[in-house]
């Protein structure tokens, strides 16, 4: 059982039958069918070890794909702390560097193949009717999912499945937008007070203010494939830490250039969001040591941009009082936001923005 996929080993085939979990995959066929496409396009265009799709189709239970078995231990196994075992995993204190150099060195390899896999578009890819691969929906990504099966979003707040982007500022302020929608429909548990909500509706304006016009250099692509969820944990190694093979491409897709050249948050395995006790200063007093090279988008906000505008959970901002900044309209509109998320939060009732039928055919 996986945070989204519940797998079966099917003895004697040497493989596995894998069905997304209803209510923790929100777009099961949806995404399944990315994933099948974008599996065939790696396995053709780059050296990726991958395990191979034998099957995939739809049957009582929903979409599902049999996939070869792939032979080893997940890479985070070789660096994870033992002590933290039962929560947020973490990397080795003290890990050896041999040891930490010949895995990141792996990790950057897959994500170089990657990063040369470039579009025109920014989204899930596809095939034209001559077998050209292109841009051709939307994307599917680990934060959407996150948002319409833990903070019940309704799926039509979301981008079409037939948009695309064609520029990186376009696609910023749509996950800005989406950042909105979400303090907008969350009626429980959204806000711990009057101030906190005040808080969150000036981060969420004055991201989307910078997201409009974020991207310079790499604004017009071309845009990399990039996966949401490649970190130690999905990918397969022998005891010499070669790659076997890398599983769980679900969340992958041409993205802006921007998030393959910030540094990956998975260098101490667990990601910010989940970090003990929010606490940033050893975040990063563990972090920058192994990402010196990359200091730079630290010191400049590169990296935490690109990590909000793709997490729309965590809250670790001290924001104080930059309403100024916010445009008029927005000034305007900040009191009456926090009376009507207070209303809410004491009412404690819940909207249905997804009947059961379209749970279990999305």
């Amino acid at each position: 059982m996986g945070s989204f996929n519940c797998c079966y080993r099917l003895k004697g085939f040497h493989s596995i039958l894998r069905l997304p979990i209803l209510s923790k995959s929100a777009f099961r066929y949806e995404k399944s069918r990315d994933e099948c496409l974008l599996m065939a396009y790696l396995a053709r265009h780059t050296s990726i070890p991958l395990p191979k799709l034998l099957a995939a189709g739809t049957c009582d239970m929903g979409p599902y794909m049999v996939l070869s078995f792939v032979d080893g231990a997940r890479l985070s196994d070789f660096l994870k702390d033992p002590s933290t075992e039962d929560a947020p995993i973490t990397l080795q204190p003290n890990i050896d560097d041999a040891l930490l150099y010949r895995a990141y060195r792996n990790m950057a390899s897959l994500m170089l193949q990657l990063s040369k896999c470039r579009f025109s578009h920014i989204g899930a890819l596809g095939q034209d009717e001559l077998g050209n691969w292109l841009v051709t929906k939307r994307p599917v990504t680990l934060n959407m999912n996150q948002l319409v099966s833990c903070a019940n979003y309704p799926p039509s707040r979301l981008p079409p499945k037939e948009r695309t982007f064609a520029s990186a500022n376009e696609y910023f302020t749509a996950l800005a937008e989406m950042h909105i929608n979400h303090l907008q429909t969350q009626r429980n548990d959204a806000i711990e007070d009057a101030e906190d909500c005040r808080k969150k509706y000036v981060a969420r304006h004055l991201f989307l203010k910078i997201a409009r016009t974020f991207s310079k250099e790499h604004n017009d692509g071309p845009f990399p494939l990039y996966c949401d969820d490649l970190r130690p944990t999905n990918v397969i190694v022998n005891p010499d830490l070669d790659v076997c093979g890398v599983i769980d491409w679900e969340y992958c897709y041409a993205a802006p250039a921007e998030f393959t050249y910030c540094p990956p948050w998975w260098l101490l395995l667990t990601h910010p969001d989940d970090w003990t006790d929010g606490d940033l200063g050893s975040f990063l007093e563990q972090y920058l040591p192994l990402c010196r090279l990359m200091a730079e988008s630290l010191e400049n906000g590169h990296f935490w941009f690109c990590l909000a505008a793709t997490s729309s959970f965590g809250d670790f901002t001290t924001l104080e009082d930059r309403v100024r900044l916010l445009a008029q309209p927005e000034q305007d509109e900040l009191a009456s936001f926090v009376e009507h998320k207070m209303l809410q939060a004491e009412d404690s009732q819940l909207d249905e923005h997804v009947s059961p039928h379209e749970m279990f055919t999305a």
